[in-house]
């Protein structure tokens, strides 16, 4: 049975797929990308599997030291994909998923197209994601306060582009219906029927 910090956690990284397909869609990402960017979206966080747990379970705001663990995972989260040949393909967006528009992210402080675009539209699902559920170190913001604080970001922290497909997905209130998430309806969207095998094919010879 799942405790609920991993219930949480595993909930987060399904609702944060969903909205960055809905972005890649509206930006015209192909199925491949779409699918690199869905996979690398469940997979983001793996990197904490090597964080000390009482860390990431910690309440209230962490220290300098236990930040700086914490800063690790997006590298660590690429290392164990490393291993396995088959997920290699999703590691440049793992290791990459909190670099920011502006250079001011980790692990390597990249900005503007030095990010790769599945990244960068992660950064915006995942933050969209956090500021409307309840985190230890935050107020829950609702949908049209969070939409209105990244429109602010464009530019800054988060690429304009993606920012402004990510507006024109419609009414936050009415995308928002479209995100609740059922594990199953997920993962079909992200391997569709008679596309797995060939996409993870295609990945692995190029």
């Amino acid at each position: 049975m799942l405790d609920n910090w991993t219930f949480e956690r595993r909930s987060h990284s399904y609702r944060v797929a969903r909205l960055a397909l809905l972005i890649g869609k509206k930006m015209g990402f192909s199925d491949r990308d779409l699918f690199v960017l869905g996979v690398g979206s469940l997979l983001h966080d793996i990197g904490k599997m090597r964080v000390p747990r009482e860390i990431l379970v910690k309440p209230g705001r962490l220290t300098e030291e236990e930040w700086i663990l914490m800063r690790q995972h997006p590298q660590l989260g690429s290392e164990i994909l490393e291993r396995f040949p088959s997920l290699q393909f999703a590691g440049p967006m793992v290791v990459q998923h909190q670099e920011r528009w502006d250079g001011s992210g980790y692990p390597k402080g990249l900005k503007e197209e030095e990010i790769v675009p599945e990244a960068r539209i992660f950064a915006v699902a995942d933050s969209y994601d956090a500021m409307t559920n309840q985190r230890s170190y935050n107020i829950v913001k609702n949908s049209k306060d969070a939409c209105l604080e990244l429109s602010q970001q464009a530019g800054v922290l988060y690429d304009p582009d993606v920012i402004r497909h990510f507006l024109e997905l419609g009414d936050p209130v009415d995308f928002e219906s479209r995100i609740r998430w059922r594990e199953e309806t997920l993962l079909q969207e992200i391997f569709p029927i008679g596309g797995f095998f060939g996409l993870f094919t295609s990945q692995e010879e190029e």
